[in-house]
């Protein structure tokens, strides 16, 4: 099922405050730097209380409300379509003001957990083989508010508030636009922010090692996830090209720096290919590449995209693969994704009106048959 709004051409004039943490709001509005409560009310109004209007930001003098009113606005991205899996996942296309679009997922679980998976930017450069991000190409880095912007979206439409999850798992490589999703969780993690703990926040890279040094780097800083899917440095470039600047030792060391400094485990998520990456070579070589980690392993089933060059294994290989790593001191887990039906699983985003297709998100890549199971 999907539904689409009418998406409004965006104000002329005035500068959007939505990404700006203090500091960047009083320099955006001089009349607030003194005093500096006046910066900090404002930005609790935008954050803490999702509050857009300056009329009703009622602590502000009313003169200096409408002065802000008059050149400047606080705006989230709108929602221009949305696609309901029969899972309960919903895919929302979100438009940008400069005409751009990304897709943003709410994820619900039986259990009640809520995940919010955001984009970073709009299309990917890195030419990953079994993602279909990949095939849009890359056009821009998100801006903070931008990212904000889609969590915020999110829970209005679907009518929610903290503890729940982020992970920037969504359109684009976030390490490769790390200073903006760094000030986006910033705002997300703080209290007087969004305030969505940092714990509950995950940024995934497809092996981007500066950025993971960096990160280490950091605090606070969110928990990191890393797309493997493959245990030798031949087949993984053959998949994603950024191995090939980046090769396994060199990522792996990079995800022990990580490790100690948080003294935290690295999530490896691994995209199983029927016939490619899981055979019982690949769970030893796994195995001895992952010795010296703190990780677990999430074994994700492929999923389609169209033309399809890859097949998911069955069922049985799967746990065959699991149970492989797990006799040996690996933590895995099989990870079937939700929101397939709609194109809305890992490696399935994707905006047709990049390929020339018109707006919307496009048909759906095909589901495998049956019903999939929850994550």
């Amino acid at each position: 099922m999907s539904s689409s709004i009418p998406v409004c051409a965006p104000p002329e004039v005035g500068r959007n405050l939505l990404g700006l943490d203090c500091d960047g709001i009083a320099r955006s509005a001089p009349e607030l730097a003194r005093p500096a409560f006046r910066s900090a009310a404002l930005y609790r109004w935008m954050y803490r209380r999702r509050e857009t209007d300056f009329a009703r930001m009622s602590d502000l003098p009313a003169a200096l409300r409408a002065r802000l009113a008059g050149r400047l606005r606080i705006a989230w991205p709108e929602i221009a379509s949305t696609a309901v899996s029969a899972d309960g996942t919903h895919k929302h296309l979100l438009a940008l003001e400069d005409g751009e679009r990304v897709e943003a997922v709410y994820i619900p679980q039986p259990s009640g957990r809520i995940t919010l998976c955001l984009s970073s930017q709009v299309g990917c450069a890195l030419g990953c083989r079994f993602c279909r991000t990949a095939q849009m190409g890359f056009s821009r880095d998100l801006t903070p508010g931008e990212m904000v912007g889609q969590a915020l979206r999110l829970e209005e439409r679907h009518r929610l508030r903290p503890p729940y999850n982020i992970v920037f798992m969504g359109m684009g490589e976030p390490l490769l636009n790390l200073d903006s999703v760094m000030a986006a969780f910033r705002i997300l993690a703080d209290p007087q922010g969004v305030g969505v703990a940092a714990r509950r926040i995950t940024v995934s890279t497809a092996g981007h090692v500066p950025g993971i040094r960096r990160l280490a780097e950091m605090h606070p800083r969110p928990r990191l996830a890393v797309s493997l899917n493959s245990s030798t440095d031949r087949a993984r470039s053959d998949l994603m090209p950024i191995n090939r600047r980046w090769p396994l030792a060199e990522l792996t060391a990079a995800c022990r720096e990580f490790a100690a400094a948080g003294r935290e485990r690295v999530t490896f998520e691994y995209v199983v290919l029927r016939g490619v990456n899981d055979s019982s070579a690949d769970a030893r070589r796994l195995v001895t590449l992952l010795s010296r980690l703190r990780c677990k392993v999430n074994l994700i089933p492929y999923n389609p995209i169209g033309g399809e060059e890859f097949r998911r294994p069955p069922a049985g290989e799967l746990e065959k693969l699991r149970r492989g790593l797990v006799a040996h001191g690996v933590p895995a887990s099989v990870r079937w994704s939700k929101g397939v039906d709609i194109g809305a699983a890992c490696g399935q985003l994707w905006w047709a009106s990049r390929q020339g297709a018109g707006h919307g998100s496009g048909p759906a890549p095909p589901a495998i048959g049956g019903t999939m199971p929850g994550d």
